[in-house]
């Protein structure tokens, strides 16, 4: 029968109504983490003339520049470059955010966490929709290079759109477990920040996968961080991601819940200790 716990401490709910209740609280703190990450964002930029755009420009003054060096190192013209590369340093910018900032969603809540009853899933909402929110600003720049030509409209970009939700259905688990290990292991934040300095290197942002070697192709194949990048950003390029992308990615995704899962109901009682 299904067990309901409140967040904080760990205390049984009744088991009569426990999942119309888990249902309740999952999307009343769904809207409050949209509500409350909305502010995060406006608070973030008070008094700045064109906000978190400020961010969508850094994003093209990387793009440019990646595209410009990768055009005389490896050939091809800038142009062509753009879109790729453009769209690889906008959802790798996602995907490394629900990874790195994910590591202190709970300790950054301290006070809150200390002070509060507030549910686990509300810290977690709140920082998986801040940084969708950041992710959509820098859409813009997919839509102006639309706009300009310099990306071609396909059909296909339709499947970009389940493709960004599994990528931030995945930011949820992934921030979730985390934030409760990060929060007991300090040290781990530390180590998950190095290693995503390398994998940005490792996985197929500005280079393209297809010219990569036969025997060196494990680089790519035995990386879920492309498979995540690639079911979004191949769509948008006007490409069909492959049967290979869509089945890792959902596999990752069982597996990642069931694995939070797992820790969360290890180490919810503790998290006001961790914190």
């Amino acid at each position: 029968m299904l067990q309901a716990f409140d967040a904080t401490t760990g205390a049984a709910m009744p088991h009569s109504g426990a999942a119309l209740w888990l249902g309740l609280r999952t999307v009343r703190n769904l809207r409050k983490g949209l509500t409350w990450a909305w502010l995060d964002t406006v608070c973030q930029y008070r008094r700045s003339k064109i906000g978190p755009i400020w961010e969508t420009i850094n994003v093209l003054v990387m793009t440019l520049g990646i595209a410009v060096v990768s055009s005389a190192v490896i050939g091809g013209t800038v142009t062509n470059l753009i879109g790729y590369v453009g769209l690889g340093i906008i959802v790798w910018t996602a995907i490394t955010s629900l990874i790195s900032e994910g590591t202190t969603a709970f300790v950054r809540n301290r006070d809150a966490i200390l002070s509060s009853n507030l549910s686990i899933d509300f810290y977690v909402a709140r920082m998986s929709f801040r940084i969708f929110i950041t992710f959509c600003h820098h859409l813009i720049l997919y839509f102006i290079g639309v706009a300009i030509g310099l990306i071609g409209l396909h059909w296909a970009a339709l499947l970009a759109i389940p493709g960004i939700v599994l990528l931030f259905v995945n930011g949820f688990w992934t921030i979730t477990l985390l934030s409760l290990v990060c929060a007991r292991y300090r040290d781990v934040e530390l180590i998950i920040r190095n290693l995503l300095q390398l994998a940005f290197f490792v996985t197929p942002v500005f280079w393209d996968y297809r010219h990569i070697v036969s025997n060196r192709r494990f680089i790519v194949d035995y990386n879920i961080l492309f498979y995540f990048l690639e079911i979004v950003r191949a769509p948008l390029l006007g490409e069909v991601p492959t049967a290979q992308t869509y089945i890792v990615v959902v596999s990752v995704t069982v597996v990642g819940y069931a694995m939070a899962y797992l820790v969360y109901r290890r180490m919810r009682r503790d998290l006001a200790f961790y914190v």
